[in-house]
């Protein structure tokens, strides 16, 4: 019979997409080309989304109310964090968890800006408890790169779920847990209309234009961005940051770092006039033709755990479209950015590093040609029919997983105990937060104070 294969997607699908939607969407697409003659869904949380025009697989809305429905429907279910109620299907169902962030480390930064003392414990043992509960409910499990791959493979040893049966059977682990690396667009750059120069104010023909391509959350460093470009006092290098509020989550992404940003320019007197902010979220369409405009990319960030285990998704557009990027160093992708000479690698918090390495590669012709020319040499290896071989070597394997079922089933039933009441007790601490940020900002409307009707949720707390 053939496979029927769910794919869960925790993130906005359709037109508008950040890494997770795009992630997803990629691999129904990958593994319906694989897998010939196999049901292939995609479900997301959204309703505006569209069926792929060959009908190569299906797009569906997913919910607490279908869920199950959907799962019992379907044999293989993927998905970088799933529901604990299907777990009612584990004994007979194959689950794949898609880790593609190592989520331990990146909502320990989200909790540093918005949660203290016993809030900021309860939201870290919330991620340990639901991070515990995945890894555990997995029969495979894919992260982004090598160095996640190590760190989800130290929990699984501190979970018990590496048996001496387990390594006997698999001693690299490879059937169990594997680097599935974010790909990049199939089709090739074409020529398109501009979307800057000569169209958006303040763009002019002669300017170069810098883009940071994606959001400003709290492990990214703006201001170190906008120091270098105060350094270089050039009026004819633009600087657009192409996103604001992530696609289904309005409140991720215009936290404190993109107000500082915002507030740092206008200081600066760059902002609207060398440095422009995109308030919302560019579609996925488009966002090909700002970086086919641009004459390179930066993006900076903390030399910390986050740093050192991320896969920085922003990348892979840049590299696809063969575009010059600067980054900071620490994690893989810089490494590789150094190592394949796909642009420059600067120290973190080095404005003056930045403003040297922006200005060699906006006025050195020949390196940024070359740049480009190393970029376009690594096109092949990172298609993502080449980055998701280990998920649909999994998908058409009828093989039993690594890790038996019975052996989990003890410590999933604890785990997902565990995970809920540590989500209780976090929202206990989540809903105290939110009423003490409603009576500030109604404290705030009575005195006149300018824009404090909008007391959202902390940026991030959407996650997970």
């Amino acid at each position: 019979m053939p496979a029927r294969i769910l794919i869960l997607c925790r993130g906005h699908l359709g037109s508008h997409m950040s890494a997770p939607g795009i992630r997803a969407t990629a691999q129904a697409r990958v593994i319906a080309e694989a897998m010939p003659g196999a049901t292939v869904t995609l479900a997301g949380t959204n309703l505006d989304f569209e069926q792929p025009a060959d009908g190569a697989y299906t797009v569906t809305r997913w919910s607490a109310r279908n869920i199950l429905q959907l799962v019992w429907r379907h044999d293989i279910i993927i998905s970088s964090m799933l529901p604990p109620h299907v777990a009612l299907f584990f004994p007979g169902k194959r689950f794949v968890v898609d880790l593609f962030s190592q989520y331990a480390m990146e909502w320990m930064e989200v909790g540093i800006q918005h949660y203290e003392g016993a809030q900021r414990r309860a939201w870290v043992e919330r991620t340990r408890a639901v991070l515990g509960m995945q890894l555990t409910m997995a029969d495979f499990i894919l992260t982004c790169n090598e160095r996640q791959r190590d760190s989800y493979v130290g929990m699984m040893t501190s979970l018990g779920l590496l048996s001496p049966r387990v390594y006997d059977s698999d001693p690299t682990l490879r059937r169990y847990i594997d680097s599935a690396p974010h790909g990049i667009r199939a089709e090739l750059p074409q020529p398109g209309p501009r979307v800057l120069r000569g169209v958006r104010p303040g763009f002019a023909e002669t300017d170069r234009i810098i883009v940071w391509n994606g959001g400003i959350i709290q492990w990214y460093d703006p201001a170190t961005l906008l120091e270098a470009l105060r350094i270089l006092g050039r009026d004819d290098i633009k600087l657009l940051f192409l996103g604001a509020s992530y696609p289904g989550i309005l409140e991720l992404g215009k936290g404190v770092r993109f107000q500082d940003a915002k507030a740092i320019a206008a200081r600066n007197g760059q902002l609207d006039r060398t440095v422009f902010f995109e308030e919302g979220w560019v579609s996925h369409e488009d966002a090909k033709r700002f970086v086919q405009e641009a004459d390179l990319s930066v993006c900076c960030y903390f030399d910390n755990l986050e740093t050192r285990y991320s896969h920085r998704t922003r990348f892979v557009d840049l590299i696809w479209a063969e575009l010059p990027f600067i980054c900071t160093h620490g994690d893989v992708l810089a490494e590789e950015v150094a190592e394949n000479g796909w642009g420059l690698v600067v120290p973190e918090e080095d404005p003056a590093a930045l403003a040297e390495a922006i200005a060699r590669l906006i006025d050195d012709d020949a390196f940024r040609a070359q740049c480009r020319a190393n970029l376009a040499a690594a096109r092949s290896s990172l298609q993502w029919s080449e980055t998701l071989r280990p998920l649909t070597r999994y998908c058409a394997e009828a093989s039993p997983s690594v890790s038996t079922k019975w052996e989990r089933i003890p410590g999933l039933a604890y785990r997902i105990g565990a995970y809920v009441v540590r989500r209780f007790v976090f929202n206990i601490y989540d809903r105290q937060l939110k009423r003490r940020h409603e009576r500030e900002a109604a404290r705030q409307r009575m005195a006149g104070y300018p824009g404090a009707q909008d007391a959202r949720r902390p940026e991030g707390s959407a996650e997970g």
